[in-house]
């Protein structure tokens, strides 16, 4: 008989996770009792799948809470020493493994840069930019995540494979950039990105893409 796994068997800390702490994540928001009570039930039995829209809502949710949990600290980031992100190499790593139990890849880059990097304090220009990494035997790179630096009314213009975007501060973004490395220009308006406001650089593609987080930090 095969072995049962789950969305959260990597974490084993999920009762450190309050109710109210989902809340954030929860639109609409539903009763507190309605939210302790499955995530009691998730505690006593993290391999279940989500079968309706409401669990797989909290699902992610908690998967966003678990991650932020298990993310190293800053002064320990050590090369390699945590399964989802390394700040050496600036990499978001993703266990390929979690594809059987959230809808698509983009929704689940979104939940690991939610959790990873939203609030990350950042240490240079460099972690403007980031790889996005499928991790199973084998490492599959699948995009970047740019975060260009906004002020207030921050612009972005920005060229792709020759395509021409307008990048607004506050805007969540996923632009197509199927090739193994991608050619940007872009040109900012109120902000900068790996320390310039305009520029041509190489980033990473793949079947992801290009991920431009636009939110304030």
């Amino acid at each position: 008989m095969p072995i049962q796994t789950g969305l959260f068997d990597s974490f084993d800390n999920l009762d450190n996770i309050s109710a109210e702490s989902l809340i954030p994540w929860l639109k609409p928001v539903p009763e507190l009792k309605r939210i302790e009570n499955y995530l009691a039930n998730k505690i006593l039995y993290p391999q279940t799948i989500a079968q309706t829209e409401f669990e797989m809502q909290m699902d992610l949710s908690l998967l966003r809470e678990a991650l932020k949990m298990n993310a190293p600290k800053v002064k320990n980031a050590m090369l390699g020493g945590n399964p989802f992100i390394n700040i050496t190499l600036r990499k978001l790593m993703i266990p390929a493994k979690f594809l059987s139990f959230v809808p698509d890849l983009p929704t689940l880059a979104a939940v690991f840069i939610d959790a990873l990097l939203q609030d990350r304090p950042k240490q240079d220009f460099f972690a403007d930019l980031w790889t996005i990494v499928l991790t199973d035997d084998a490492y599959e790179i699948v995009g970047s995540v740019v975060m260009p630096q906004f002020s207030e009314g921050g612009l972005m213009n920005l060229s792709v494979s020759g395509k021409k975007y307008e990048i607004k501060s506050g805007v969540f973004n996923i632009i197509a950039c199927p090739k193994d490395r991608c050619e940007i220009s872009y040109k900012i308006q109120k902000g900068s990105f790996l320390g310039k406001n305009e520029s041509t650089v190489e980033i990473a593609g793949g079947k992801l893409g290009l991920i431009v987080d636009g939110r304030r930090r």
